[in-house]
């Protein structure tokens, strides 16, 4: 079955949406596998479960004495508020689709333009600052590593705070498009592509392919080679008298490195295949367009994990992250201990 270009775009739009796909999809003829929906209903909210927990762990880790004076600890902080934003996010979409799915209202069904206008005005700008701020934390390692002696500003809190409000400013105007274009369709909240046909390039080319997926993976890529070269440089230059300073400074770059990797490991499926659909679309390929449907559902469940794994990272990566991450725990096992006793001693008194 054929196909004219413009309707192809809009039934990819809606898929990479993911709101009311297999409706679209079936008014053509065709069915998509229902191996990835179910890959994504099955396997997210175990992500969202751990990640959650994890990114709380490691707000916690990060405003600890020995870390909240550090810069780059004020971008996994924010870093790991936005991530739990994303996982949220993903989460209320995938109950909203399981719920259109067996035939019932979702979660989208009765809201107000303005409301669907908010909801993915915000949805979207907490995509970009989980991409941008490991951007900002990458060039904060460059700068580390290139100008070991000279406080620039990204290096301090306040510079780190700036920079991290500054992005937040940005990618909010990149998304003011959304109050504009997005309204209630059927049920269902999406661009307006009748009145607004301009929201598909915004959306598809702007937002996803630049902003979110090709930009901060190029940029992220640049910055952590650079990094390793520097690295590399140092370790061949101090192979003999290797102070614990410049060791304890390259275990924190490591560490860095390794979030920026899990980034570009994880993303890079996602890049791919939106590449390969971006191609699929333009020479009105229905079919791979729909057999790509499920593989792209089951390449976003690899890309969530982005949003959840940090934690991780820091425990397996040094051991003074465990240390303060058992000093938490510990203090909080004291705290309770201490309050139990007292009340206790309160209650032999009476």
């Amino acid at each position: 079955m054929a196909l004219t270009k413009p309707y192809l775009l809009s039934v990819s739009h809606v898929s990479m949406e993911s709101n009311d796909t297999n409706q679209t999809l079936f008014a053509v003829g065709q069915y998509p596998g229902r191996w990835g929906f179910w890959t994504q209903q099955i396997v997210t909210p175990v992500i969202v479960v751990v990640g959650i927990a994890g990114n709380l762990a490691s707000f916690l880790l990060m405003k600890t004495k020995s870390f909240r004076k550090k810069s780059y600890s004020h971008f996994l902080c924010a870093l790991a508020v936005f991530d739990s934003l994303c996982l949220i996010n993903r989460q209320i979409t995938l109950i909203h689709e399981v719920m259109v799915d067996n035939e019932k209202d979702g979660v989208f069904t009765y809201y107000s333009d303005l409301s669907c206008q908010m909801f993915s005005f915000y949805e979207h700008v907490c995509y970009l600052m989980s991409s941008w701020l490991i951007v900002g934390m990458a060039a904060e390692r460059v700068v580390a590593m290139c100008f070991p002696f000279k406080k620039t500003l990204i290096r301090t809190q306040t510079g780190a705070i700036v920079t991290i409000l500054s992005t937040f400013v940005v990618m909010c105007f990149t998304q003011i498009f959304r109050f504009i274009m997005m309204k209630n369709i059927g049920g269902v909240c999406q661009g307006d592509t009748y009145k607004h046909v301009e929201y598909i390039k915004l959306h598809i080319y702007f937002y996803q392919l630049t902003l979110v997926l090709c930009l901060p993976f190029l940029l992220v890529l640049v910055c952590n080679t650079l990094v390793m070269y520097q690295i590399y440089r140092v370790r061949k230059a101090t192979v003999k008298s290797r102070s614990r300073v410049v060791m304890r400074s390259h275990k924190s770059t490591l560490m860095l490195l390794a979030i920026a990797f899990t980034y570009l490991i994880t993303m890079l499926p996602l890049v791919i295949i939106s590449f390969i659909w971006m191609v699929a679309m333009e020479n009105a390929d229905v079919s791979m367009v729909i057999s790509l449907y499920p593989v792209q559902q089951c390449l976003s469940v690899i890309s969530y994990c982005n949003y959840g794994v940090n934690f991780f990272i820091y425990i397996l990566s040094g051991r003074s992250f465990r240390l303060e991450l058992r000093r938490i725990f510990l203090k909080e096992q004291l705290q309770n201990t201490s309050a139990t006793r007292t009340r206790e001693e309160f209650l032999r008194l009476q």
